[in-house]
C-alpha cells in the first residue's frame, strides 16, 4: 500500500538535516480540491484517514475512500478533499490491519484573504491515459481527474526568453531565404517567495511536470526539453528554498481534449459529445456513486 506520489500533500520522513526547518506552510483555497491516491493489492483493506487541527491535533472528521478496481492484482482507495472552512490542517493515515502505514502529512492551511491566495499559482495536472506510470492513476471509470497543486510564486514579466524554430535556404548569391518559421516564448516559473519552501516543493514540480497535461492557473504549459528546476539558497543553514522552471506554453492544442480539460479543472458538470477515454480498467468498484468526494462530518 503506497501513497501516489502526485498527492500534492507531503507526508515525508522526519528531516534529517542539520538546518533550520522552513517556516513556510502549504496554502490552498477554500475552492481548491485536494484529491489523495493510495495504489493498494487487491486483499488490501482501506486504512483509516482522518482530518486534524494541525494546533491542537484534535479530531475534526473522517475521511470516507472510493474504491476503484485497476486490474486483478491492484485497486485505488482515493478520496477528495473540498469545502474545507478557514483553518490549519493535518491528514492522518493509519492502517489498523496491517500497519503497513502509518503517516501525517505536514501542516497546511485553508484561506480565503485576497492578498495571500494573489501570490500563489494553482497548478493542476495529470497524465492522459494510465499507461504512463504505475504509481498515480488520471482517469477514474473514464473521468478524468485532476490534483490541485497550489504554490507560492507565479511568472515575472521579466523571466521570458524568445525563440524560433525555422528552417532557411542560402542561395548561390548568399541571399536568405526563410523556408519555415515558427516562433514561441518561454517562460521563467518562480516558486517560493521571501520566506522560500521547503526542498520537496521542487521535487514536486519536477515530478508534476512529466504529466501529459500541467496546467498554471488555467493555462496549459509543458517543461522546456530537459530543463529541471534550478533550487537557490535563500540563507546557509536554512532548509528553505526558491526555484525556477524554464516552461514554454502550449501553442498548438487539441480542440475536444481541452475542452474535457478545462471542464475537468474547473469542476463543471456535463457532458462532452465526442469525448470518450480508454482507461483499459474496470468500472468503479462502489455502489455509492452519488459524489466522488469526501464526506467530512
Amino acid at each position: 500500500m503506497k501513497i501516489s506520489p502526485f498527492t500534492p500533500l507531503h507526508f515525508g520522513e522526519a528531516n534529517e538535516s542539520d538546518g533550520l526547518e522552513s517556516r513556510y506552510v502549504q496554502v490552498f483555497a477554500p475552492t481548491d480540491q485536494i484529491l489523495i491516491e493510495i495504489i493498494a493489492e487487491a486483499d488490501d483493506v482501506a486504512p483509516d484517514c482522518a482530518l486534524l487541527d494541525a494546533h491542537t491535533g484534535s479530531h475534526i472528521g473522517n475521511v470516507s475512500w472510493q474504491t476503484w478496481v485497476m486490474n486483478s492484482d491492484k485497486k485505488l482507495f482515493f478520496a477528495t478533499l473540498r469545502g474545507l472552512t478557514v483553518g490549519h490542517y493535518k491528514i492522518r493515515i493509519y492502517d489498523y490491519f496491517k500497519s503497513s502505514l502509518n503517516v501525517t502529512c505536514d501542516e497546511f492551511r485553508v484561506t480565503d484573504d485576497a492578498a495571500t491566495l494573489a501570490k500563489t499559482t494553482l497548478i493542476q495536472y495529470r497524465f492522459k491515459d494510465n499507461k504512463q506510470r504505475e504509481d498515480v492513476v488520471s482517469v477514474i471509470d473514464y473521468m478524468p481527474y485532476f490534483f490541485d497543486f497550489r504554490v507560492p510564486g507565479g511568472f515575472k514579466a521579466g523571466g521570458r526568453q524568445f525563440g524560433v524554430s525555422n528552417e532557411q535556404f542560402t542561395t548561390q548569391r548568399e541571399d536568405v531565404v526563410e523556408l519555415f518559421a515558427s516562433d514561441y516564448t518561454m517562460k521563467t516559473f518562480t516558486l517560493g517567495g521571501a520566506l522560500g519552501v521547503p526542498v520537496w516543493y521542487g521535487e514536486m514540480l519536477n515530478r508534476l511536470l512529466c504529466c501529459s497535461y500541467v496546467y498554471f492557473n488555467g493555462d496549459r504549459y509543458v517543461r522546456n526539453e530537459t530543463e529541471v528546476p534550478n533550487i537557490n539558497v535563500l540563507v546557509d543553514g536554512l532548509d528553505s528554498f526558491v526555484f525556477t522552471q524554464l516552461l514554454r506554453k502550449a501553442q498548438v492544442l487539441d480542440a475536444t481534449i481541452e475542452t474535457a480539460n478545462q471542464i475537468a479543472i474547473r469542476r463543471v458538470m456535463g457532458n462532452i459529445e465526442g469525448v470518450s477515454f480508454d482507461t483499459n480498467r474496470t468500472t468503479l468498484n462502489n455502489t455509492d456513486e452519488e459524489s466522488n468526494y469526501v464526506l467530512i462530518p
